[in-house]
């Protein structure tokens, strides 16, 4: 699995890291969010792998997103 984290620095403001490497810094909540939602779907749909978004808190890990592949083929329908 692949994990993008949403963590508030210390002025206040969010980075947005993936397997340890800051890709941004210094935005506001909302705008970390949408851009690590924005780069795990576009690694899910590019490598097929699960990608997850997580907020990473004092207290506690707050999932934001999950990508992955369907499970299975099941339809609902009956014979």
């Amino acid at each position: 699995m692949i994990v993008y984290t949403v963590k508030q620095n210390e002025n206040g403001l969010w980075s947005v890291a993936y397997m340890g490497i800051t890709l941004a810094d210094g935005l506001h909540l909302g705008p970390a969010i949408t851009q690590a939602r924005e780069a795990a779907r576009a690694e899910h749909l590019d490598s097929g792998l699960t990608t997850r978004v997580e907020m990473h808190g004092a207290d506690a890990i707050v999932p934001l997103a999950n990508y992955q592949k369907p499970q299975g083929n099941w339809t609902g329908a009956t014979a």
